[in-house]
């Protein structure tokens, strides 16, 4: 009768060597007989894996490696958003390799092999072309603790084409966040600008904005505008535009109530504490959590911070609207 037995990752660091991961041999091959696959035969292949958090929630990530700097990786299908890494990797062993995953900030690190920059630390085994194996031992990204040092079997979508073109990712380092500071003695006031405003937005993407920054869009023919309504005492209920991020990610237009609003000096703020805020996400009802607002109206000008995450997404998005 055949056994298995498993091999294990050789890591280099202590850290690491505690959360070892183990790959399948049969018992008639022995470790030195292991095929010893290069990183380079999944270029192009998405994987699929299974987890449970905690929580008794299924998370399934996916992991595509275009090529030797370009990664894309979902911590979960069913809720969250890919998100796009430079990326390099040490060979640590057959088959078993050591990934550095950096945000859209980080090229020149990625570059550099300057690992003290890295958003994600992953081992990587590789059990054949089919399964491979991750284990998540260093995560300054996501703060998801389901995931981390814990061993998770992906397996390649043979229904899902091989693609190695990667998408470039959007980071113009010229996008900078916003403060608005809103004074301590300005008064509550009723809204005292127009009914709606159209003009432009950047977006911010992971803590930051280090992931990824771009210019915003609403979709093809559609301009960016934010609407004004009284929502009682001193409060305004915002309508926001769309946000068309990528075809797995576009959040329609929703509503933001209960928007406080002060006056001094002839100009007015907007504030508006973290609260969940439903809204319609690729045809599906997700909650933008923890969303904020800051805004000013000054000279006719309004500028206006909305921060959320949305969905099961653990990084932030910020949105910086600027009228015309």
């Amino acid at each position: 009768m055949k056994k298995n037995m498993r091999y294990f990752f050789k890591g280099g660091a202590a850290a690491i060597s505690a959360a070892l991961i183990l790959l399948s041999v049969s018992c008639s091959q022995s470790a030195d007989e292991l095929k010893d696959h290069d990183i380079s035969e999944l270029y192009g292949y998405t994987y699929h894996g299974t987890i449970t958090a905690s929580g008794g929630n299924t998370l399934i990530p996916l992991l595509i490696l275009y090529n030797d700097k370009r990664a894309d990786w979902n911590m979960s299908i069913n809720g969250m958003n890919v998100v796009p890494f430079y990326y390099y990797t040490v060979k640590n062993s057959k088959s078993n390799y050591t990934m550095y995953w950096f945000g859209g900030s980080d090229l020149a690190a990625a570059e550099s092999h300057d690992k003290s920059k890295a958003a994600m630390t992953v081992q990587l085994g590789i059990n054949s072309l089919d399964e491979v194996v991750i284990l998540l031992t260093g995560d300054g990204l996501t703060g998801i603790e389901a995931m981390q040092n814990t061993r998770v079997p992906m397996y390649k979508q043979t229904a899902i084409p091989k693609n190695t073109n990667a998408p470039s990712i959007a980071f113009d380092p010229s996008i900078q966040d916003v403060t608005i500071e809103i004074p301590s003695d300005a008064a509550a006031a009723d809204w005292g600008g127009s009914a709606s405003y159209t003009g432009t937005f950047d977006y911010l993407i992971g803590p930051g904005g280090n992931t990824a920054r771009g210019h915003g869009s609403c979709g093809a023919g559609i301009e960016p505008k934010i609407t004004f309504a009284s929502d009682g005492t001193h409060t305004v209920k915002l309508g926001m535009h769309r946000f068309a991020y990528t075809p797995m990610m576009t959040i329609e237009g929703y509503d933001i109530p209960g928007v406080r609003v002060s006056e001094k000096d002839g100009v007015y703020y907007l504030k508006r504490d973290p609260a969940g805020v439903p809204a319609n996400m690729g045809g599906v009802s997700k909650t933008l959590n923890d969303l904020t607002v800051c805004g000013k109206l000054e000279g006719g000008k309004l500028t206006l911070r909305v921060e959320f995450k949305p969905g099961a997404m653990p990084l932030p998005i910020i949105e910086i609207f600027t009228s015309n």
